[in-house]
């Protein structure tokens, strides 16, 4: 079970004109990092990259999905986590940011990783050697379901 969630703002300055490019002249790299804490000791990460001072409405976003599933077992998440995906991206409060663009997707893409992480431990795996061997029978009802939601 999900027992506890941690949501961080992490940036890096860069020196000078390093990282920029036409648009931003004095990038700040930075990501949302979701830390999913589960009742086993296991730790799901994830995170999503963005440019500076919107981060942190990505992270108080991604601690707001993320709370809506604490207190689940990543296995019942994950085995419908397409129709979950597509509640918390149609949440009312949050759905004029997105749901398919900027803080909203950004949130969701720390809070998903992070589950796919977790849920790839729990099966014994890092998450990059997970996926790849995974039964499509585990793996694609939660992408099917959100893929079929989006056509």
């Amino acid at each position: 079970m999900i027992k506890n969630i941690k949501v961080d703002d992490v940036r890096y300055a860069l020196d000078g004109s390093a990282g920029s490019d036409a648009i931003h002249k004095d990038p700040v790299y930075s990501y949302a990092v979701t830390r999913l804490f589960d009742d086993s000791g296991l730790t799901g990460v994830g995170f999503a990259f963005t440019l500076g001072e919107g981060n942190d409405l990505v992270c108080k976003a991604a601690h707001y999905y993320a709370s809506k599933i604490a207190g689940k077992d990543i296995e019942d998440t994950m085995a419908n986590f397409g129709a979950l995906f597509n509640q918390l991206s149609n949440d009312q409060q949050f759905r004029w940011l997105g749901p398919h663009k900027g803080v909203v997707h950004l949130a969701l893409a720390s809070v998903t990783n992070a589950c796919y992480d977790l849920w790839a431990k729990k099966e014994g795996y890092r998450s990059g050697n997970y996926l790849p061997i995974c039964r499509p029978s585990k793996l694609w009802p939660p992408l099917i379901c959100r893929i079929s939601k989006m056509s």
